[in-house]
């Protein structure tokens, strides 16, 4: 039986990672309660003000008029749930995501999640501060590699 299993697990290595539908499931509900359908819709508007920079004043009514359009039907988070919770059924297991789920779920897990955003923010502006205080040493270093 052993070597049937084994054969069959060479012969079709997708079966031993395959996600079943109860899996993908998991990660569904863990997106629902981690925070991200929350702040889907934040994030939309954060990338549409990046990109809306890019594009000359005269045509940004029009660009984001377009683009909101554009990321209601493909680009929102009903659209998307499904793929977002296959990604994270081939990143951890059913019972990993149910773990992840009830932690989230919790008053610590809750308040996490609130936070994650504005600590990923302070994060990337302390992040590009030490690159700011540092950026002599770095350009030197640059310099050096390449005069070689």
């Amino acid at each position: 039986m052993k070597k049937l299993l084994v054969a069959m697990l060479i012969a079709f290595p997708g079966l031993a990672f395959s996600q079943t539908a109860q899996h993908i499931k998991a990660g569904e509900e863990f997106i629902e309660v981690s925070g991200v359908k929350a702040s889907f819709d934040g994030i939309i508007g954060t990338m549409l003000n990046a990109q809306k920079g890019t594009v000359p004043e005269q045509y940004r009514e029009k660009f984001v008029e377009v683009m909101t359009a554009f990321m209601k039907k493909y680009f929102n988070y009903e659209v998307l749930k499904p793929r977002l919770g296959k990604m994270y059924a081939e990143e951890f297991t059913e019972v990993e995501l149910k773990e992840l789920t009830k932690f989230y779920s919790s008053a610590t897990g809750k308040k996490f999640a609130s936070k994650l955003a504005g600590l990923t923010q302070k994060g990337a502006e302390m992040g590009k501060k030490v690159m700011e205080e540092n950026k002599p040493e770095l350009e030197r270093m640059i310099k050096e590699a390449f005069a070689q």
